[in-house]
């Protein structure tokens, strides 16, 4: 049997213990992100994701034909500003473009959106994913 002094220091070396462990799990810098997805008809769908430290904006597109241009714009909805912007040529047939931002701020709302000009005009439609909270 342990005596009354010996039960006290067991009992503070625990307690000491459990406490250091839970100040060590408080100070990680890894985030917890949530939502995402996609958004769109199947042939022209926008989505966000969120893996490894970063934020990928995703177009996935299926055209019967390429004429149109296709801009994919990763949101950054927290700052209302663009985290990243880029335009190509349309592709005939099943497409994916990734797009990722590698320093993406914890605790902001983004959002992926695909833009089609179609037949090099101004108008555009366009395709937006759920939101991704990083």
């Amino acid at each position: 049997m342990f005596g009354n002094g010996v039960r006290k220091t067991a009992m503070a070396l625990v307690g000491t213990a459990l406490a250091a462990g839970l100040a060590l799990a408080g100070t990680g810098t890894a985030a917890a992100s949530s939502g995402g997805g996609c958004g769109g008809p199947d042939w022209e769908q926008a989505c966000v994701s969120a893996g490894n430290g970063q934020v990928t904006a995703t177009a996935n597109t299926n055209f019967g034909n390429g004429n149109c241009t296709e801009e994919v714009i990763l949101w950054d909805y927290t700052t209302g500003g663009r985290a990243l912007d880029t335009s190509f040529g349309c592709h005939t047939g099943p497409y994916s473009f990734s797009y990722t931002l590698s320093n993406p701020s914890p605790g902001h709302d983004y959002k992926a959106e695909v833009r089609l000009y179609w037949n090099g005009g101004s108008n555009y439609d366009y395709q937006l994913s759920p939101d991704l909270f990083y």
